[in-house]
């Protein structure tokens, strides 16, 4: 029986420890500030992991998934992350590439005739790097007149088929750079005609089990349970937030407290994962790893020279500067979140910050986050010496 109760007891009373290690009481305190204002019943908020030489060494949330049931968020909330879900659309590319499947040269109209017609030599290069010169869907008119707002219901074949209607496209491929969401959409359409699976079962297969992101998805059925959802939210009072809503013929009742912001709309390619801090930080372990591929990180973290002068783009990956310290980075914000994960390589430190409030500004909080530890390392580097 005292055996039982000591299992028991490191089943459950593991995770609060667990979500102190490796990091200083000062670090602690000043990273629970910076989300204070979050921490309590009533307010959706975030969660926080960081991840040091391949550890999850913190992670915790503050404030609450639901509203609806004052369900608290924690390092196992399922948050939709947006555009850092194009990561994974491009490491479905990228493990295709590895089985020889396809390169970064094969021409789009292999798997879009329609391409044609835009007498360009259009190549899946352009498409991951944003300089294809396709325009995003958003620009275009939807066929039934209804908004490309992820409250409304549409898929990603709608959202392509937008795409592919334009006659003309913005540029010639390859001598400019958009970021475009359409560019994702249609990678993952290639993704499920090379493989035969759809991009959900081949992520599932190819990625998330391998690494045992057993809380991670993608959500192409808006039907679909997603256990531990984190619900989006916006504040009731926030006029900008409710110009917005009314631009797109949602009507909210004035007052305080919260909209609660369902996405309906199950299109992915450009966004549509779920996962969780704990999840994230796997999938960050195997970029040192590449446990999923042998080459996997060397290709995701390729860059491509084009005829503009932005060149720090990666597979669904941003390479850039944060205090003078190598950053690989991403973000992402929909009607129901703000995420943003960043990886300094050389200090092997990451921060995962999710939000379940389209207005979180995750980017900001993550790099607060990463100044605290950055501060701390610098002040041990100092006592050392």
């Amino acid at each position: 029986m005292n055996r039982l109760i000591v299992l028991l007891c490191l089943l459950f009373c593991s995770l609060p420890a667990f979500a102190q290690q490796g990091l200083s009481q000062s670090e602690l305190r000043q990273i629970n500030g910076l989300f204070a204002a979050f921490d309590h019943d009533g307010s959706p908020g975030y969660a926080i992991g960081v991840v040091k030489d391949g550890k999850l060494v913190f992670a915790r949330g503050y404030g609450r998934a639901d509203l609806d049931n004052n369900v608290p968020i924690t390092a196992r909330t399922s948050f939709h992350l947006a555009s850092l879900s194009k990561q994974f659309t491009a490491a479905a590319i990228a493990l295709l590439i590895i089985d020889g499947k396809l390169s970064l040269d094969t021409p789009v109209e292999k798997f879009f005739p329609e391409v044609k017609k835009y007498g360009a030599d259009l190549r899946i290069k352009h498409l991951i790097y944003f300089t294809s010169g396709l325009p995003d869907y958003t620009s275009l008119k939807r066929p039934n007149g209804m908004p490309w707002f992820s409250f409304y219901y549409f898929t990603i074949d709608d959202a392509v088929a937008a795409t592919l209607s334009a006659k003309t496209l913005e540029f010639t491929p390859g001598t400019q750079w958009e970021y475009s969401n359409a560019n994702f959409m249609l990678l993952a359409k290639i993704v499920e005609r090379v493989s035969g699976m759809s991009l959900a079962e081949f992520l599932e297969t190819r990625i998330f089990k391998p690494l045992g992101m057993s809380a991670s998805q993608l959500n192409d059925d808006s039907t679909l349970v997603v256990p531990n959802r984190a619900t989006g939210y916006a504040d009731r009072s926030d006029g900008k937030v409710l110009e917005q809503l009314k631009s797109v013929g949602i009507v909210v009742r004035k007052g305080t407290g919260f909209v609660r912001l369902p996405r309906i709309s199950p299109h992915y390619g450009g966004s549509g994962v779920f996962s969780t801090v704990e999840d994230l930080a796997k999938w960050d372990r195997n970029f040192d790893s590449n446990r999923l591929a042998s080459g996997f990180s060397e290709q995701m973290l390729h860059r491509e020279k084009f005829k503009h002068d932005k060149d720090n783009d990666a597979f669904g990956l941003v390479f850039g500067e944060f205090q003078g310290h190598k950053m690989i980075w991403f973000s992402g914000g929909d009607l129901d979140t703000s995420t943003f994960m960043a990886r300094l390589p050389d200090d092997r430190l990451t921060v995962i910050c999710l939000s379940n409030m389209p207005t979180g500004n995750a980017e900001d909080k993550a790099k607060a986050v990463l100044s605290v530890l950055l501060r701390a390392q610098g002040s041990a580097g100092a006592e050392i010496k």
